[in-house]
């Protein structure tokens, strides 16, 4: 092989890594953070709508960033696929949130000020309120809202109607598309018409998911649980040939005298749960003993000072006070360690019960494969605790840090920004109600007000004590959800882990467990980004050193030859 030929086989190496290293640098950018959710709120925090929008938002984007209006300029534009701004209040949006918003590849507008935006500067808005019937504008006929709306309709040329609503025998349009792809969506109530807007999103962010995805827990479960009505409905449920969750609580505390009752003290209960876990059943860790004060006010309340109506700030709830604002302090600096103090206490509580509640589990051969919140009361610290242990939660979301009586979740499974990673499976109780035609009415509701989107996911928790005869018209009812399917959660990724336990599914139906006596060694995690890096870097320092090793046996091979040349010219 000459000299030109080694060099024609190194650029084209070269040239191949060259592209290799382009692809996977933009297969890591579709993996970059794609929806920014920017909002106005008369706090200038992230207020009930911002996170209900985020959780929205999180089932069609990889990963969701949120910023207020204020600091828009501290984002860099370019790295955002979208923007999703909502104005929840009217005001006069800062020079540079607009320069930087105008600057967006794409934008959605929700609420208030779009019109200081360039793609709806032209635009004309008119309030309209309590109005009930909107239609998709493909849709042959206008149907009927549970809950009248508020909203802005939308008047301008060139626009491409989207979603109506009659007022006076008038269309209107209150969801509109601009010919440069902007969208602009009236809805001035985004928390209580979140099915809506979930529905009003899909239109405009399509999912890949063109299914309903539909679950079913028994709920309930504690240690004082009759093992024989758990088998009977787990044995139905099995028999129907269809994967279901239980949610089990491992302790449970008499409100009464303060006694407790673990399971291990019923190993009938616990067999039976093995049972099902065998038969299929997925668990999910309700809780350690949804108890935090034992008095009625704070039942099932374990990760939220029900009484004071405040996250965590003592792992004994008789020294837990109520919080001090800032005025009751001198300075700023003395509030904000106030404030750090009360957090390491409610991350202590919190990593104590999580842990707890898994290694008890798993001691008894049961493993958990998510976590549901008792009363779905907790901070957003508890949840960024909560996703050091686990990869996804069951339940509602609580939307405020200031009281607990906003929960909500959207009609879709999503990876919203405020769970710090966790996937949420959104998920609602079947109230028990004094007659089964009324419970049966309530659950046909909830199904109807998800069948106008394609990938909703609809999860009810049935508790164990209703009966028989319940879960039975409640799967008939299921059953007859179209377009769905039923989540196995055994086939789906999912990660719960303590120091001392390593709980994992790769997708494929099996239950991976590792246990230790012992803290497990700590591994840094590397990005995707720096392991392409470093896999490439070794890839090019072995061609470099063959391409050296190969030069010098070419010198080698050719001192020989001169030598030989010259022997033999001697």
């Amino acid at each position: 092989m000459n000299f030109n030929s080694i060099m024609k086989c190194c650029l084209m190496i070269a040239l191949f890594l060259i592209l290799s290293f382009q692809y996977m640098v933009s297969a890591y950018a579709l993996a970059k953070p794609d929806t920014l959710i920017v909002y106005s709120t008369e706090s200038g925090e992230a207020s009930p709508a911002v996170h209900m929008l985020d959780l929205l938002a999180g089932h069609f984007s990889k990963q969701t960033t949120i910023v207020s209006d204020e600091h828009l300029a501290e984002k860099k534009i370019s790295e955002f696929q979208q923007v999703i701004y909502l104005g929840e209040i009217k005001r006069t949006l800062p020079k540079q949130a607009i320069r930087v918003m105008n600057e967006a590849q794409k934008i959605i507008a929700i609420g208030y000020n779009a019109d200081q935006l360039r793609p709806f500067s032209k635009l004309t808005f008119h309030k309209q309120e309590h109005t009930s019937q909107i239609k998709y504008t493909e849709d042959p006929t206008y149907r009927q809202l549970e809950k009248r709306i508020t909203a802005l309709t939308v008047q301008g040329a060139d626009l491409q109607r989207e979603f109506l609503l009659k007022k006076h025998e008038a269309d209107l349009p209150f969801v509109i598309q601009t010919k440069e792809g902007a969208a602009y969506i009236g809805i001035l109530n985004v928390v209580q018409h979140s099915e809506l807007l979930a529905e009003v999103l899909e239109k405009t962010l399509p999912s890949s998911n063109q299914l309903t995805t539909k679950y079913l827990s028994l709920g309930n479960i504690s240690p004082v649980t009759d093992e024989k009505k758990l088998l009977e409905l787990g044995q139905y449920v099995t028999t129907r040939h269809v994967p279901f969750l239980i949610a089990v609580t491992p302790v449970w505390v008499d409100r009464t005298t303060g006694d407790e009752v673990t399971l291990s003290d019923r190993p009938k209960l616990v067999k039976v749960l093995k049972q099902l876990q065998s038969n299929g059943a997925s668990i999910i860790l309700h809780g350690f003993s949804r108890t935090y004060r034992t008095e009625d006010s704070g039942q099932d309340f374990e990760f939220w000072d029900a009484k004071n109506d405040q996250s965590i700030t003592s792992n004994d709830p008789k020294k837990a006070e109520k919080k001090q604002s800032a005025s009751h302090f001198s300075n700023e600096k003395d509030f904000h360690a106030y404030t750090r103090s009360n957090q390491q206490q409610e991350t202590i509580y919190t990593e104590e019960k999580l842990t707890k509640g898994i290694e008890f589990l798993a001691q008894q051969g049961l493993y958990p494969l998510v976590f549901e919140v008792p009363h779905d009361a907790i901070s957003q610290q508890g949840y960024e605790v909560i996703s050091r242990h686990v990869s996804s939660l069951f339940g509602q979301v609580q939307l405020s840090d200031h009281t607990w009586k906003t929960a909500g979740a959207p009609p879709l499974v999503t990876k919203p920004a405020m769970l710090h990673g966790m996937t949420l499976y959104p998920q609602q109780s079947v109230e028990p109600a004094s007659d089964q035609e009324g419970s049966n009415i309530l659950t046909e509701q909830k199904i109807q007000s998800i069948q106008h989107l394609q990938s909703a996911a609809i999860g009810l928790s049935y508790d164990v004590e209703s009966g028989i005869t319940g879960l039975q018209n409640l799967m008939t009812l299921m059953d007859a959800i179209p377009s769905s399917e039923w989540l196995d959660l055994k086939k789906t990724k999912q990660t719960v882990q303590t120091p001392h336990v390593q709980i994992k599914t790769s997708g494929n139906g099996h239950i991976q467990v590792e246990q230790s006596n012992r803290a497990e060694t700590k591994t840094v995690k590397r990005s995707g980004m720096e392991n392409m890096l470093r896999i490439l870097t070794v890839v090019v320092m072995l061609f470099i050193a063959a391409f050296a090793f190969y030069t010098l046996y070419l010198r080698l091979t050719m001192k020989k030859r001169i030598f030989k040349e010259r022997k033999l010219g001697g």
